[in-house]
């Protein structure tokens, strides 16, 4: 397994132990009154929450830079988060007692805690799913109204007017605010656990940033409630700020080492149709290499990816990748186009294109994927062998094989091997389909279509059983250091063999795992019950799939 793979736990721990001592620190400090000691210090205050405020103002700024850019309404909710968190983030220092204002103030008291909630709300509806039309619409109204609520805040605290100038009581908030800040606590659970939900489906360390920061800002939003003025459980909310902003611009930063741009550094939180767009930018960039590479092939002329980089708007690093990419196409090209020619007639086109690409994939080992598993095989072949010449079986598996493997390939399946009359193919591996079911079951009602019309053609020769199962397996390269092929091993696969053993031909017999992921993309299927298998203690549900629904 790859060790990235197991370094996922151990981050995962330390992430959670990253969530965990805050809460523990508050709850120490509430259970001990004699650690929760107070330390009175104004000016301290006033600079350290003036710098947290500034360094997230700017934080702030910067989303909602990528999301003009992109015109995206994730980004753009994000951004209005973060802005109005900073924003009474900032009002909360000027309006420090002892330093611009000469006394205690709700204004003071009652900053803070409001910004947490407004930006409980913006965090919640950014993890929601988003019609960007309509934020597209709102989106000035949103930032407008944002605006006027931290002018006409700070101005009313400043000039030290009522309500805000009243003398706030022991603690920063009571009554009915303190139910307000638990509801914005549970909107802030709910947006981390949905950014959460995201990441699994597209892991991005920008993504696992936002997150945590939700999770810090709910933190946070308790202490506030919890805690008393002043004292180090009332502390501990400010430096759970400072950590959930500065998490976040410290990813910024890497990020932006590491691609040499600021450009791009939020991609990963966009919305999915913002993501595809800039994919699209990025594959037409590469689809203009290739062409520029064949013209300077042609005529002899250098490679421009500078040009290519102003004309896409990509990164320093993004083009040192294409130019990098560039000399390697111009210098293996050839060879490319050779073994690419060699492996394609050996190799399902997938592994082949994922060889071709990085080399490495051909180490031994693997990972373990959901995958479904397709067997097929000619029902009566041996009997059918014993009668006939083996250049006529040849013939025949030909005609077979030609017709059912673009069935495969049509549908993004991969086909891993060949044992006389069987083939095993995969779907969801090498390459990642979320509909892998369903296009599998559609593979083999091709297969089963086209070998049909070749078999009414010849009567007597035997016709496919399919049989296909959903589940984990071992994907990757099994054998020796001189000699591997890539395949996949586990009890979903070992199901899908003995599926098809039970089919009849012309049959497509699936399992209910598969079954279940393909049944709402659209298939016709007759419930078969409990089937024994050979090699198993427990039956399998099957089901034969007698079509598409129209």
């Amino acid at each position: 397994m790859p060790s990235g793979t197991a370094a996922q736990p151990v981050r995962a721990l330390v992430w959670v132990l990253h969530l965990a001592l805050p809460v523990a620190g508050l709850w120490l400090l509430l259970a001990e009154p004699h650690l929760d000691f107070v330390w009175h210090d104004a000016v301290s205050h006033f600079w350290l929450v003036l710098s947290v405020a500034v360094i997230s103002v700017v934080l702030g700024i910067r989303v909602a830079a990528e999301a003009d850019a992109h015109d995206d309404a994730r980004l753009f909710l994000v951004s209005l988060a973060f802005l109005a968190s900073a924003g009474f983030l900032l009002l909360h220092a000027l309006a420090t007692p002892g330093v611009l204002v000469h006394h205690p103030s709700l204004g003071f008291d009652l900053s803070q805690p409001v910004g947490l909630v407004v930006a409980s709300v913006f965090a919640f509806a950014s993890s929601m799913p988003l019609n960007p039309a309509t934020m597209r619409a709102r989106k000035r109204s949103l930032q407008i109204g944002l605006a006027a609520l931290l002018v006409i805040w700070g101005v009313v605290a400043q000039l030290d007017l009522p309500p805000l100038n009243a003398v706030p009581g022991p603690s920063d908030l009571s009554g009915p605010m303190a139910y307000v800040a638990a509801g914005a606590v549970v909107l802030y659970a709910i947006a981390a656990w949905r950014y959460f939900a995201i990441h699994r489906r597209a892991p991005a360390a920008m993504l696992v940033s936002i997150l945590t920061a939700f999770a810090l800002l709910a933190e946070a939003t308790v202490a506030v409630i919890l805690a008393r003025k002043w004292a180090m459980s009332w502390w501990e909310w400010h430096v759970l700020l400072l950590f959930a902003f500065g998490f976040v611009a410290y990813s910024a930063y890497v990020q932006y080492r590491r691609e040499g741009s600021g450009a791009g550094i939020f991609d990963a939180i966009a919305l999915e149709d913002t993501t595809r767009r800039i994919r699209a930018g990025y594959t037409a960039a590469l689809e203009e290499l290739v062409s520029e590479l064949e013209q300077a092939e042609r005529d002899g002329v250098p490679r421009n990816p500078a040009r290519l980089a102003d004309r896409f708007g990509l990164t320093e690093g993004q083009t040192a990748v294409l130019d990098r990419a560039a000399a390697a196409l111009s210098a293996e090209r050839e060879l490319s186009r050779r073994l690419g020619t060699l492996f394609h007639h050996y190799l399902s086109p997938d592994v082949a294109a994922a060889l071709l690409a990085d080399p490495q994939q051909a180490a031994l080992g693997g990972e373990v994927v959901e995958v479904t598993a397709l067997f097929a095989d000619l029902r009566g072949f041996t009997t059918y062998s014993e009668a006939v010449e083996p250049a006529q079986i040849v013939t025949m598996l030909n005609r077979y094989h030609g017709a059912a493997v673009p069935c495969i390939l049509d549908n993004g399946g991969t086909v891993v091997q060949f044992v006389g009359d069987a083939l095993l193919a995969l779907f969801n591996a090498p390459a990642r389909q979320p509909d892998h079911a369903v296009r599998a079951v559609r593979a083999a009602l091709a297969m089963q279509d086209a070998v049909g019309k070749i078999a009414a053609d010849h009567p007597d020769w035997p016709r496919f059983r399919i049989g296909a199962n959903t589940g984990p397996a071992l994907v990757g390269n099994i054998g020796s250091e001189q000699l591997r092929g890539f395949n996949a091993m586990g009890d979903a696969v070992n199901v899908a063999a003995r599926l098809q053993t039970l089919a009849e031909p012309g049959q497509v017999v699936i399992g209910e795992a598969t079954y279940a992921a393909a049944g709402t993309a659209g298939i016709r299927a007759v419930a078969l019950g409990d089937l024994p298998v050979k090699g198993r203690i427990s039956p399998v549900r099957a089901y034969s799939v007698t079509g598409l629904a129209s």
